[in-house]
């Protein structure tokens, strides 16, 4: 378990902190930070926060908070920048975008010369711990934490992360937030030669999986409740509904969601707000902007061309 002051877990170089803020983003606003352009958002299940920041080149010191920290760098700047978790300075790369990652219960200095643009994700490094069944998870991470990682996909995933949570979608950030860890432990686990392969639900699991999002798609489904319903940790559910449906979950959902809506669009005097209520939207706005991205058109022009 990890609470203010607990280095449970904690390698023992870091850790040694005591949590004085109750989150990162209680933090960053009563920080040195607060003087940078900033935006915070959170959603879903897992207690993400996540922070849009601009900032300029700066000295300053992440205190401590029971936050595990996944910062990715959208843009850079030439121009030298470096971490220290309490063991010495880490060189952070300046060509590309890249990742740095950090514990909880840790005080991390920074020393960066030049402006970025940053998203922030962090979380109760207890809760994602217990969300993939591994008490251990801040200690198998400590690899990662001393070698900024460069993967492509994370701005996208983060930029897209931002975007839904600002819909409130939970599905969507907690699912993101799962496949950014996974990314990293993949990464750590290798590191050590290690690997893991969970179980695969059995079939009367997945049809349970199934019927509930059926039963469910007028309302927010969660990654969580997903994953209860399995019986599965939400990090083994997802990777195992995956590989069973060639997508993740929260593509599944919102393909059901607009499959229903087409059925929905199709019947007489049928609204387009009402629809996408019936369908789980948020509003009609999310419900365009999905349908759109699926069909390559707007509900209303969809149901024109089939009932012209």
């Amino acid at each position: 378990m990890l609470d203010d002051g607990d280095t449970t877990g904690l390698p023992k170089q870091w850790g040694r902190a005591r949590a004085a803020h109750p989150s990162y983003t209680d933090f960053y606003r009563r920080s040195g930070y607060s003087g940078f352009e900033h935006e915070a958002r959170s959603a879903g299940s897992l207690g993400v926060q996540l922070l849009h920041v601009l900032q300029d080149g700066h000295g300053l010191t992440d205190r401590a908070t029971p936050d595990l920290l996944i910062g990715i760098r959208r843009r850079v700047a030439r121009a030298p920048a470096r971490y220290n978790l309490g063991d010495g300075w880490i060189n952070i790369p300046t060509d590309r975008p890249h990742t740095v990652a950090a514990p909880p219960l840790t005080d991390v200095d920074y020393q960066i010369d030049g402006p970025s643009e940053l998203i922030i994700l962090a979380a109760p490094a207890q809760r994602l711990a217990s969300a993939i069944e591994s008490p251990a998870l801040v200690e198998r991470l400590a690899p990662v934490y001393e070698r900024p990682f460069q993967d492509p996909m994370f701005p996208l995933l983060a930029g897209r992360a931002w975007t839904e949570a600002e819909r409130a979608d939970g599905l969507f950030v907690d699912s993101v937030a799962l496949a950014l860890l996974s990314a990293l432990l993949s990464a750590a686990d290798a590191h050590r030669s290690e690997g893991m392969t969970p179980a695969p639900p059995t079939d009367l699991r997945f049809t349970r999986v199934i019927d509930f999002i059926e039963a469910h798609l007028h309302q927010e489904i969660t990654l969580t409740d997903l994953a209860a319903v399995a019986c599965l940790s939400p990090f083994h559910f997802t990777r195992a509904f995956r590989a069973r449906h060639g997508v993740s979950p929260v593509r599944f959902v919102q393909r059901r969601r607009i499959e229903r809506s087409m059925r929905l669009l199709l019947q007489p005097g049928s609204r387009i707000a009402a629809v996408a209520h019936a369908c789980g939207f948020a509003d009609q706005a999310h419900f365009t902007t999905a349908f759109r991205r699926v069909t390559g058109s707007t509900p209303g022009a969809w149901r024109a061309a089939r009932t012209a």
